[in-house]
C-alpha cells in the first residue's frame, strides 16, 4: 500500500467502534442527508393515499432505527390525526439513541419497543392499519415470514409502505473499495444493497396477496445528497471496521487506507453529491388476502423409509435385472445407479461393494447411512479384529517400566507413521498425543512467543487452532487473522501482505488447515514455504486432510503437523500425534513437566536447583502414553496403504460430486419456486468429499439446520450440524444478514452462555449449516439415500418440518 496525499480531516480510526458509536454516526451524519428525505416521502405517500372518511387508527413502524422517520410519522401523521404510533427495532441500542435525540413530547406519545423481529412481531392479529419500514427490509433473511407477519397484524384494508435501496452511489463505492483493498466487500454494504432487484421482497408480498389492488408495488424514487470529506471519511471507517484486515490495523495504517479510499471517492464524485435511487414499496391487505393460505403439506419421509428397509441387503439392490414385481424404490435406485456408473466409468463399484460387505456390513445391517466422516470415520471390522488379536497375543506393559513388547510396538508405530507421511526420521520427531487438538495445544503452550512475535491465523481454522491466540497474548505476542475471500479460500494477497510485515528477530507462528473441517476446501500448501521464507514457523492442522489425501512431508515441510488417527481409520479414538521438525521442536519449551518428561528434578531436599529434561519429544510427555494403541496405529496405516489413500479420495469425491450436482438441481415447485439448498463452496474449488449446506423452505426461508439433522437422524442418516468447531468459516458463509450477530448479542436477553447462543442463534438457523462427508465404507446407496431425504424437503414449510420431526420422535 502506497502513501496517499496527506489528509486534512480529523483522525477517526483511533475511536473505539461499537454499535452505539455506529448508531450515533448514523443519526448525526446519514440521517439528515439520506434517511430523513425518504421519511418525508413515506409520510407524503401515506397522506396522499389516505381516505379522509376512514382514517387509520394505529400505525406500526418496524426497523425504526434512531427515529428519523418516526419523527416525521409523529409530527405529520400521528399527532395531527390523533393516531396511535408504535416504533420498534431489533436493536436496543438504536432505540436508546432514538430516545436521546427525539423530543420529550414525542417520547410521551409514541410507544418504543426493542427486541422486535419483524419476522416474529409481538402483536395480536388485526392490530394496525399501517406498517412503515424505512430501509429495513433488506436485512431479515426470511422475507416470506415478514410478509406473513405484516398481513397478520394488519386489519383488512391495512397498508404497507417501505423503502429499500435500488442504487446508492456512496454505498456502492464503499463496497468496491473494501473489496479492492481488503479482499472482501463490506457485509453491511452487501446487505444494504441486496434489494437492488426488488423481486426478493415483492415476490413474498405477491405470494401473500399483498399486491392486490396496488397499481405498482415498487416505484423508483431518486435523490442526490451531499457529503463532505470529513463525513465521507467517517462513513468509510464505519463501513470497513468489521472487515478483519482493516479492523486489525493500527491507527496510522487505517488512516492511510481511508486516504486511498477517499481519494477514489473524490475522483468518482468530485462534487461530493452522491446519487441514490430507492424503491418505494407498497402493499395492501384486503379481505380476501386475510384468508389464511392453506399451508404446504408436511414432509413425507416414507420414500426414505422404504429405501432404508431395502438396504439391509445391498447385494439384492445391485442385482443385474429387477423383476417386474420389484418395488418402485428399488427400480428408481437402480436407474439412478446405472446413470451414475455410466457417467463415472472409473468408479470401482465392485471394489466399493466388496469393502462395504467385508468391513462395514454393520451399516446395512443396522440400516444406517453414515455421512459424518470428517467428524470421525468408522473403523473397518478387520482392523478391530486385528487389534484384538494383537492385544490378546502381546504382553504390553508400561513403556516407563521397560516393557520390550511395548517398545517394539512403539517403534513399529513410529516407522509406519514415517513411511505413511514420507518423512525423514532425522528431520522429524513424532510426539504421541490424545488427538490433533492436544498436538496443537502442545505447540501453543510451548512456543517461544514474546513481545514482537505474532501468531498469524487464517479465519478458516478449527477452534483448537484459534485457541493459540490466548497463549500468544499471555506472553505479549500479537495476533492477526487472515481473511477469507468470497469463495471461502484464504485471501492470498492479504496473506502475503501479512507475512511480509512480520518483524525480524522474533519467533512467529503461522497456523492454517490443510483442509477446512467445515467446507472441505483444501488450502494451497505452498503457503508453507511462503510463510517460512518470511521468517514464520508453520503449524499445519492436517486432521481433516490426511484421511483422504496424501500429505508428503518430503514435498512440503511444515514445522508442525497435527493429526488425529481416528479421523483416518476410526480406531483408536484416544490417540493422535504431532509431527515436528527437529530443528523447530528444539525452540519449544515445555511449560511444566510430568512423568516421562524428566529424569531429575530438585526440591527442598536438594542442595542444588536443577531440572533435567529427557531428549527430543520425550520432554513433552505427560505421564504414560497410550501404549495399547501402538499396534492399532500400525495396522490402521497399513490398511490405508493397502486400500490406497488416493483411491479412497477418488471414490469419496465422486460420490460427493454426484450428490452436490443432484442437490443443486432441486427446486421448489410451489410458493417461491426457489432452490432447495445452497452448498457453501463454489464448484471448481479444490476440496475434499465434504458438502456444507443449508436447506430453504418453499418460501425461501432457511430451515434450521438442527431441525434438518434431527429429521435426517430419524431417517437413519448421520450428519453433523452447527458450526463444526469452525466459527470463522461458517459465520462468513452462513450469516445471511449483515450485523445479525451484533443485533442478537445486543438484544435485551443477553447471550452470556453457550446454551443461550445455541438456542438463540444456532437453533434459529441464523448461523451454521449441515455437513455431509463421505469416507471409508461410503457407497452410492449412501449418497442416494441422502438425495431421497432432500427430495422429501421440497415444497414444505419449516413449521411443517418441525411438526413432522416431533411426531417421528426424533431426539
Amino acid at each position: 500500500m502506497h502513501d496517499a496525499a496527506q489528509h486534512h480531516c480529523k483522525t477517526v480510526s483511533d475511536q473505539k467502534w461499537s454499535l452505539s458509536t455506529f448508531m450515533e454516526f448514523y443519526e448525526r451524519v446519514l440521517g439528515p442527508r439520506l434517511f430523513k428525505p425518504y421519511g418525508r416521502l413515506l409520510v407524503e405517500e401515506i397522506l396522499n393515499d389516505m381516505d379522509p372518511s376512514a382514517p387509520p387508527n394505529a400505525v406500526l413502524e418496524v426497523a425504526c432505527g434512531t427515529g428519523l422517520i418516526t419523527a416525521h410519522l409523529y409530527e405529520e401523521l400521528a399527532k395531527p390525526l390523533g393516531l396511535q404510533l408504535v416504533a420498534t427495532d431489533l436493536s436496543k441500542i438504536a432505540v436508546d439513541v432514538a430516545k436521546q435525540v427525539l423530543s420529550d413530547e414525542l417520547q410521551r406519545n409514541v410507544r418504543f419497543q426493542y427486541d422486535v423481529d419483524m419476522a416474529d412481531l409481538p402483536f395480536a392479529d388485526n392490530s394496525f392499519d399501517i406498517i412503515v419500514c424505512g430501509f429495513g427490509l433488506m436485512f431479515p433473511p426470511d422475507k416470506a415470514r415478514v410478509a406473513r407477519e405484516f398481513k397478520r397484524v394488519l386489519r383488512p384494508g391495512g397498508k404497507i409502505y417501505g423503502t429499500v435501496f435500488h442504487y446508492n452511489e456512496l454505498f456502492d463505492l464503499a463496497w468496491k473499495q473494501s473489496l479492492q483493498h481488503f479482499g472482501t466487500p463490506s457485509a453491511i454494504m452487501d446487505a444494504a444493497l441486496s434489494l437492488a432487484d426488488p423481486a426478493t421482497i415483492t415476490r413474498p408480498f405477491a405470494l401473500e396477496g399483498l399486491d392486490k389492488g396496488v397499481e405498482e408495488v415498487a416505484v423508483s424514487r431518486p435523490l442526490t445528497f451531499f457529503l463532505d470529506d470529513a463525513d465521507a471519511r467517517e462513513f468509510l471507517f464505519n463501513a470497513c471496521i468489521l472487515l478483519e484486515e482493516f479492523n486489525q490495523c493500527d491507527t496510522r495504517t487505517r488512516e492511510r487506507y481511508l486516504d486511498l479510499m477517499l481519494e477514489a471517492f473524490n475522483t468518482q464524485v468530485p462534487d461530493r453529491n452522491y446519487q441514490v435511487d430507492a424503491w418505494l414499496l407498497r402493499g395492501q391487505v384486503d379481505t380476501a388476502c386475510k384468508q389464511v393460505i392453506a399451508p404446504c403439506a408436511p414432509p413425507d419421509f416414507s420414500p426414505v423409509a422404504a429405501f432404508r428397509a431395502l438396504t439391509a441387503d445391498v447385494d439384492s439392490l445391485d442385482a443385474g435385472n429387477a423383476s417386474t414385481s420389484a418395488s418402485p424404490q428399488l427400480l428408481a435406485y437402480q436407474a439412478a445407479k446405472l446413470e451414475f456408473l455410466r457417467a463415472n466409468r472409473e468408479f470401482p463399484e465392485a471394489a466399493v461393494q466388496a469393502l462395504r460387505r467385508q468391513e462395514f456390513s454393520r451399516l446395512d445391517q443396522q440400516q444406517v447411512t453414515y455421512l459424518d466422516h470428517v467428524g470421525g470415520t468408522l473403523p473397518p471390522e478387520s482392523l478391530l479384529e486385528q487389534d484384538l488379536q494383537a492385544l490378546k497375543a502381546s504382553i504390553l506393559g508400561n513403556p516407563h517400566s521397560g516393557s520390550p513388547s511395548s517398545a517394539a510396538a512403539y517403534a513399529q508405530a513410529r516407522a509406519a507413521i514415517y513411511r505413511f507421511f514420507n518423512c525423514d526420521p532425522h528431520a522429524y520427531e513424532i510426539l504421541f498425543t490424545a488427538n490433533a487438538s492436544a498436538a496443537i495445544r502442545l505447540v501453543a503452550e510451548s512456543f517461544p512467543f514474546e513481545p514482537g512475535s505474532q501468531v498469524l491465523l487464517t479465519k478458516d481454522n478449527h477452534t483448537s487452532v484459534h485457541g493459540l491466540r490466548e497463549y500468544a497474548r499471555t506472553k505479549g505476542a500479537s495476533v492477526k487473522y487472515v481473511p477469507l475471500d468470497k469463495s471461502l479460500q484464504v485471501n492470498g494477497g492479504l496473506l502475503s501482505r501479512s507475512l511480509e510485515q512480520l518483524a525480524g528477530g522474533h519467533p512467529h507462528l503461522f497456523a492454517f488447515p490443510a483442509q477446512s473441517n467445515a467446507t472441505g476446501i483444501r488450502h494451497d500448501l505452498s503457503v508453507i514455504e511462503q510463510a517460512q521464507a518470511n521468517g514464520a514457523m508453520v503449524l499445519c492442522d492436517a486432521a481433516a486432510y490426511v484421511p483422504q489425501a496424501r500429505l508428503d512431508l518430503s514435498a512440503h515441510q511444515p514445522d508442525f503437523v497435527a493429526i488425529s488417527f481416528y479421523k483416518m481409520f476410526g480406531y483408536p479414538t484416544g490417540v493422535g500425534c504431532l509431527l515436528a521438525r527437529r530443528t523447530s521442536l528444539a525452540a519449544l519449551v515445555p511449560p511444566s513437566f510430568a512423568g516421562g518428561a524428566v529424569c531429575y528434578y530438585s526440591g527442598p531436599w536438594s542442595p542444588t536447583d536443577r531440572l533435567l529434561y529427557r531428549e527430543d519429544g520425550q520432554r513433552f510427555e505427560i505421564g504414560t502414553p497410550n501404549y495399547a494403541s501402538f499396534p492399532a496405529i500400525s495396522h490402521g496405516l497399513g490398511f490405508l496403504d493397502r486400500l490406497g489413500v488416493d483411491e479412497l479420495a477418488s471414490r469419496s469425491a465422486t460420490l460427493a460430486h454426484w450428490l452436490e450436482a443432484r442437490l443443486s438441481g432441486l427446486r421448489h415447485t410451489s410458493r417461491s419456486q426457489a432452490l432447495l439448498c445452497r452448498v457453501y463452496a463454489p464448484t471448481g474449488v479444490p476440496k475434499g468429499a465434504t458438502l456444507m449446506l443449508n436447506f430453504f423452505d418453499c418460501y425461501g426461508a432457511v430451515m434450521p439446520h438442527a431441525l434438518v439433522r434431527r429429521a435426517a437422524e430419524a431417517c437413519g442418516i448421520s450428519v453433523r450440524n452447527g458450526c463444526f468447531c469452525n466459527l470463522g468459516a461458517v459465520q462468513q458463509a452462513t450469516y445471511i444478514t449483515a450485523g445479525a450477530e451484533h443485533c442478537e448479542l445486543d438484544k435485551g436477553e443477553k447471550i452470556l452462555d453457550c446454551r443461550t447462543f445455541d438456542e438463540k442463534i444456532l437453533g434459529k438457523g441464523d448461523c451454521g449449516a449441515v455437513r455431509v462427508s463421505f469416507g471409508l465404507g461410503s457407497n452410492f446407496a449412501d449418497a442416494y439415500r441422502f438425495y431421497l431425504f432432500a427430495q422429501c424437503l421440497l415444497d414444505i414449510e419449516s413449521p411443517g418440518l418441525q411438526e413432522t420431526v416431533s411426531s417421528m420422535g426424533a431426539s
